[in-house]
């Protein structure tokens, strides 16, 4: 199911839409700022961390931003060309200590305890599928003693309701056990978590296969470290709300909603609920 040469070849094609999706729309941008809150609250300065998939850079400006050292890494020579101008950009390519072009699965160029943090965000986790425990085992490893692992990844409950709101003509729900070219069976998403295969939104080429995980799977996969928080993330709102974009644009309905947001999002009840689930670790 893992296919890194696809996965590489699709990001490629991606190019700025990754850069803009967590600025265009209400939802991205919220998506962002819970995403950050976790850096801000664990990265420290003068920290050496490890952002792995980091795409175009958004949340490596971040670690910068915050006062750590960050080595950018991801799977995608055109997302760390952009990683590169985006971080020239924010003034801030001096805090860069590399850029490498490499897979989580493998970061045996990294000794062992090389980065006092490691984030994974935005689901580098996902699209490794069944190498899922080999890559976090990496992210672990590569983590001084003490040190913290941030990652998120997608949500099989957030991709069972993409899955069925995306298809207008109602295919998921009525045939929920046939797989067909333009979207994987319901009952198989269910069943198994993996995503075979869909459209993309943003290019035209059908979206890299990705493994979706409940916010127990994911804490089993770094049950040998001291898991401090799980969080959704977006579990007050929806997508395709027609209501969101109103919202963010009056600041003080924008900063309710996102005050609401941090309130919820550790409830357990809500966490499986969000687009992506957020894990903080200790090692």
């Amino acid at each position: 199911m893992y296919d890194p040469v696809y996965t590489r070849a699709f990001y490629n094609m991606y190019a700025e839409a990754e850069w803009l999706r967590l600025e265009k729309t209400a939802f991205g941008r919220l998506k962002a700022i819970i995403h950050n809150d976790f850096i801000k609250r664990y990265i420290r300065p003068g920290d050496r961390v490890l952002d792995a998939g980091s795409g175009p850079g958004r949340f490596s400006i971040t670690i910068t931003e915050n006062g750590g050292k960050v080595t950018v890494l991801d799977i995608s020579d055109h997302q760390l060309t952009l990683a590169k101008q985006k971080l020239t950009e924010a003034k801030v390519l001096g805090c860069v200590e590399q850029f490498i072009e490499a897979d989580i699965v493998d970061l045996s160029m990294f000794s062992t305890g090389h980065f006092d943090s490691v984030i994974c965000y935005g689901g580098a986790l996902s699209y490794v599928c069944e190498k899922r425990y080999e890559a976090a085992a990496e992210l672990i490893r590569v983590t001084r003693p003490g040190g913290f692992i941030l990652v998120s990844v997608m949500s099989l409950l957030g991709g069972l309701l993409t899955i069925i709101t995306q298809q207008r003509d109602l295919s998921a729900l009525r045939s929920p056990e046939d797989t067909m070219s333009f979207r994987p069976g319901l009952w198989e998403v269910l069943d198994t978590g993996n995503l075979l295969s869909f459209p993309s939104k943003s290019v035209e080429k059908q979206h890299a296969p990705m493994h979706l995980y409940t916010a127990e799977e994911l804490q089993n996969l770094f049950k040998g470290c001291d898991v401090l928080e799980v969080v959704g993330s977006n579990v007050t709102t929806s997508e395709f709300s027609n209501a969101l974009e109103e919202i963010s644009a009056d600041s003080h309905a924008w900063s309710t909603l996102i005050e609401l947001e941090r309130k919820l999002n550790s409830n357990p009840g809500l966490v499986n609920s969000g687009n992506h689930i957020i894990l903080v670790a200790r090692r």
